[in-house]
């Protein structure tokens, strides 16, 4: 006797896996970006009655939201990978670190200033993506997974 085939994996665990890759890239590129500001751009574009060491303190902030962005984006990249195979644990993951970079660098654009415009336009597609994730069609297949 052969062991019944598995359903095919739904458009929707695809297009919410292409929506997180495509805002994983942009994040990456907006954050490293962000690593490569200087001091000397940042103070043309901050108003001279902003002292130097708030600026130097503003860069240290903007350039470790860079860097946390690519790490987030670069972790975000692998978690959707293992949950298009199928590992409901993964989605879960996914799903708990977009919201948890959603928040974090929301929290950081509205409440001190700081965002990297290209890291925020990153994140749409990761909203797109985990609202695709969580869609009644994606939820029964990984169950599906998970029952298996």
């Amino acid at each position: 006797m052969t062991a019944p085939t598995p359903p095919e994996r739904p458009r929707v665990v695809d297009l919410s896996f292409w929506c997180f890759m495509v805002g994983a890239v942009i994040m990456i590129v907006g954050g490293l970006m962000a690593l490569t500001a200087t001091y000397e751009v940042a103070r043309a574009a901050i108003p001279d009655t902003v002292s130097d060491e708030d600026v130097r303190n503003y860069l240290t902030i903007y350039r470790g939201t860079g860097i946390g962005s690519v790490l987030a984006a670069g972790a975000l990249a692998f978690l959707a990978g293992r949950a298009r195979r199928g590992d409901a644990r993964f989605r879960l993951a996914t799903l708990a670190l977009a919201f948890a970079t959603l928040v974090v660098l929301g929290l950081l654009a509205l409440g001190i200033g700081v965002a990297q415009p290209l890291i925020l336009l990153g994140l749409l597609p990761v909203v797109i993506g985990a609202l695709l994730a969580v869609q009644p069609s994606a939820r029964q297949w990984y169950q599906r997974e998970d029952d298996a």
